[in-house]
């Protein structure tokens, strides 16, 4: 229930705040799989594929808490 709530207030966050064309993006060069990011997105919208981090851009909400997890800075706000 409580995760539920803070997916809700983070979908709806990151809508009223979204700067138009920003998106987040995997530098796969700098990315060492180590899956922080995906242990922290509250909508489940990045897996760890053949050892990187990859985003689907469908069901990611810029939320930039992947972007502030990444301790390797291979997770990018972009535009």
């Amino acid at each position: 229930m409580r995760r539920n709530l803070i997916v809700i207030l983070l979908v709806i966050i990151s809508t009223l705040f979204a700067v138009a064309n920003w998106k987040i993006i995997v530098d796969k060069s700098e990315c060492v799989g180590c899956s922080d990011c995906v242990k922290v997105c509250p909508v489940d919208a990045i897996q760890i594929i053949d050892g990187k981090a990859i985003i689907n851009v469908e069901e990611c909400i810029s939320c930039e808490i992947c972007v502030k997890s990444c301790t390797y800075d291979a997770i990018l706000k972009v535009k």
